[in-house]
């Protein structure tokens, strides 16, 4: 009987939760490859599987090239993990062809919303954790990883501060601390919970990064506000710091960024930061210093 992909996917997924040599943000990678690559070809046999289907369906979910290249990589190491147990003939035979990203066909989401916009998807979402990650997200600017990864630990009621990039798989600058609104606190501190339990709770969900993101677009289509994405509001965090004058030593230490990567490409400079600019410091009174 030929495999199927949803009987690979099965074998391989129970082999690697026996695995201890992967780290458990690699597990969530694969894990997450396996549920989209299900939705997309659960029951066409894996030889005549053609990953083309794949690509145009995770590029129009704005999916970056770099992530869209890694993501075919895990399908080939599903495929290539068959091969050896013996599931499948040598692999020459299969038809999966190697594609070629071209990067210019694709276009990232790089809009950043205003809180106007925020506030409107957040209306249109239900009141439940979803709803509260966006909400971390959108006034933290943290990455989308650091939030949906934190534990109960995490949160210093004393201190009324959040821990960011404290876990496995959200480290990219290390550990930093975020002070948290009397409101949010409040939310928070009272899931009397342990350590390290999730501080939110998504239920049994494989891939809490995507339903996060599945949620966003659907509160946008809802709230008709041109979509944007969890990178979008990091962006909108760090301008909103650096317009309310805050030093960008003490912004980018927020948000974890380095200064010259948060000055270059993070920052967002409007006409009308320009104008404000040029008011204040004078620059057309020429007999003023």
């Amino acid at each position: 009987m030929p495999l199927t992909v949803t009987v690979l996917l099965d074998r391989w997924l129970d082999a690697l939760a026996q695995r201890d040599d992967l780290s458990p943000a690699t597990q969530v990678t694969y894990r997450r490859v396996a549920a989209h690559l299900r939705d997309l070809a659960a029951s066409q046999e894996v030889e005549r599987l053609d990953l083309r289907r794949y690509a145009a369906a995770r590029a129009s979910a704005h999916l970056s090239p770099r992530t869209l290249e890694l993501e075919l990589r895990v399908v080939r190491i599903a495929v290539n993990w068959a091969v050896r147990e013996g599931l499948l003939p040598a692999l020459p035979a299969i038809r999966m062809p190697k594609l070629r990203i071209e990067r210019a066909e694709y276009r990232c989401n790089h809009r950043t919303p205003t809180t106007a916009d925020v506030r409107a998807v957040l209306a249109r979402m239900p009141a439940d954790d979803w709803r509260l990650a966006l909400h971390l997200l959108a006034c933290t600017g943290a990455r989308v990883g650091e939030v949906v990864r934190l534990v109960h630990a995490d949160l210093d009621v004393p201190s009324a501060q959040l821990a960011l990039g404290r876990h496995e798989g959200a480290r990219k600058t290390g550990l930093r601390w975020f002070p948290v609104d009397a409101p949010t606190l409040r939310v928070l501190a009272a899931r009397d919970d342990a350590p390290e339990a999730p501080l939110l709770r998504f239920g049994p969900v494989a891939a809490p990064i995507q339903g996060l993101l599945r949620r966003l677009a659907q509160a946008c289509r809802l709230a008709r506000v041109p979509r944007f994405t969890p990178h979008g509001l990091r962006r909108m965090v760090v301008s909103r710091l650096l317009r309310a004058g805050i030093a960008p030593g003490i912004a980018a230490s927020l948000t974890g960024h380095s200064i010259a990567v948060m000055l270059r490409y993070y920052q967002q400079v409007t006409d009308d930061d320009r104008r404000v600019a040029v008011d204040r410091a004078q620059v057309w009174r020429l007999d003023r210093p």
